[in-house]
């Protein structure tokens, strides 16, 4: 990995689609060029990913570092919410490798490098980037369809285990290019980048 650490910032994120999605955003709508996205393979991987980036011979230019990742969902009866578990999972990976963790969902601890950390889709809710990405469509006319569609297999006994992930394919599905996978979506420009919905994720970013 000696060659991993190429630009000043670096964001963390799980995958593949990820990586296409926040290269995606940064470039074309937030005009942000001096952040690396790096894919780490999934969250269960952070922490010797993290022992990797530290040990690179660049990492001592490195201006700031954040780390992405979904809440995804509570376990019933859980005393703690996903998002909660998430975010202290990622701040004690940091710690393990010797790096600064911020004291709150958003913030950056003091560096260097500046550490931050963002879970989706907002710090406290069960969810993901697809929830993010479904609360930005929320409002186009064609949205009821959508909606439609999943109350009739409902009413078939047909519920997905990840709603948020479904609803993101189905309307994918309706796109000109219905193939895209999440990332690529991005990059065709089928996420409206100024919906509100991802307000907070671009201050995080613009803060990096």
């Amino acid at each position: 990995m000696s060659n991993e650490i190429q630009r000043p910032k670096l964001l963390i994120v799980e995958g593949s689609h990820e990586e296409s999605f926040f290269n995606a955003a940064l470039k074309d709508h937030l005009s942000i060029f001096d952040v690396q996205v790096l894919p780490i393979g999934g969250k269960s991987i952070l922490r010797p990913r993290l022992k990797m980036v530290v040990g690179d011979p660049s990492f001592g230019n490195m201006q700031t570092l954040a780390v992405i990742r979904d809440a995804d969902s509570t376990a019933p009866g859980s005393l703690v919410s996903a998002a909660g578990s998430a975010f202290q999972s990622v701040c004690d990976s940091l710690q393990h490798v010797g790096l600064p963790s911020p004291t709150a969902h958003g913030a950056f601890a003091a560096g260097p490098p500046r550490v931050g950390v963002f879970i989706m889709p907002n710090g406290s809710n069960d969810g993901m980037l697809e929830t993010l990405c479904m609360q930005s469509v929320e409002t186009e006319p064609e949205f009821h369809c959508l909606m439609d569609y999943f109350t009739c297999l409902s009413s078939h006994g047909i519920r997905p285990i990840s709603m948020d992930k479904a609803q993101a394919h189905a309307w994918l599905a309706s796109r000109p290019e219905p193939d895209k996978h999440l990332g690529k979506a991005a990059q065709a420009g089928y996420w409206p980048w100024d919906s509100q919905a991802f307000d907070n994720l671009w201050a995080f970013l613009r803060s990096m």
